[in-house]
Formats: C-alpha cells, structure tokens, sequence
C-alpha cells in the first residue's frame, strides 16, 4: 500500500492499523512493540502523555486509550508502524492534494476544505461521531520559497472529541497526577 493509499484509509475509517480513537495503549505495544515515550503534554500532571512509534505522535489519554493522532511529514521519509511487531514501513513523504483526493474518491471518501490566508488549506473528514481527521496541505516548501503548482501535505492526524471523565488507571484518585 502506498502513503497516499494509507492516508485515504485514514480519511475514510480514521485508523492507522490498529492507531485508531479508543485504541488501548497495551494493544498498541502488542501490535507494533512498546512505543517512545515522548513525555507528559503538560509539567504539571503525568498525563495525557505522548507517545512515539516511527513517525507517528500519539496523544494518550490518562485512561491509557489513543485520543489523537499526529502524522508530520516534514521529513523526507516517514516510517508507519507494521505489519508486525517491530517493523517499520517506510515512504517517501511527498503527498499531494490532488493525489489524496483522488485515493479518498476511489474509497468513496469526500471531505470538507477550507483555505487559510497564510498558505495553509485543511481538508477535514468526520468517519465516525467523534472522530475527526485532518490533512493540512501547503503552498509552498519554506516559509518564504515560491508557491508550488501543487499543494503538498505537511500533516495528518485524527482526534477525537466528547471524551468527557476519565475512568482508567489511576483516575480520579490522585495517581498518575504530578
């Protein structure tokens, strides 16, 4: 499969394999192997934390589930987890808008845009009730490098809403605080 095909999947399902909203962190370990840890989002509290697997961020929440996803493809090369424990994919990072529309049409996968005034157009789908994914195209390669005949993706992700209480390990006790 290729990123562009991965990243029409995304679109339309808002899964990486098993990286999906909800997905239990001990899944995820068992799947791909134990991810980086990243550290805590805030100084203040333990969790959420981030986690690392290839050149995917994750965003787990206290409960340990995956709230959001975050795909840079800033690089020259992204690394996927899989297929199996361990393994890496590897792509090159150059995805087009044009290119991606068309794999999410083929999955019957349309989605909303919306074009920002500093070079910036975000394509937005809802594959689920809670779930949104977001590709965030550019115009340019550097800030201030010329406009590209074709808008080319910077970043990918997923996150969810409505997650509401925490329920999971250590909440509403005090652990995993501080």
């Amino acid at each position: 499969m290729t990123l562009t095909e991965e990243l029409a999947q995304l679109a339309a399902v808002g899964a990486l394999g098993v990286l999906r909203p909800e997905a239990r962190l001990a899944d995820i370990a068992a799947e791909y192997g134990e991810p980086e840890d990243l550290g805590p989002v805030s100084q203040r509290r333990r969790w959420p934390r981030r986690f690392g697997v290839g050149s995917v961020e994750l965003l787990v929440c206290e409960c340990r589930t995956l709230r959001s996803l975050t795909l840079s493809l800033a690089s020259d090369e992204v690394t996927l987890p899989g297929p199996g424990h361990g393994q890496l994919r590897r792509f090159g990072s150059h995805v087009t808008e044009s290119a991606l529309v068309s794999a999410m049409h083929r999955m019957c996968c349309h989605g909303k845009s919306k074009e920002y005034d500093f070079g910036q157009r975000d394509l937005e789908t809802a594959p689920a009730e809670h779930v949104r994914v977001c590709f965030a195209f550019v115009d340019r390669e550097t800030y201030d490098g010329p406009p590209l005949e074709e808008w080319i993706l910077a970043k990918a992700g997923f996150w969810t809403l409505g997650h509401g209480e925490c329920s999971g390990p250590g909440a509403g006790d005090g652990a995993g605080r501080g």
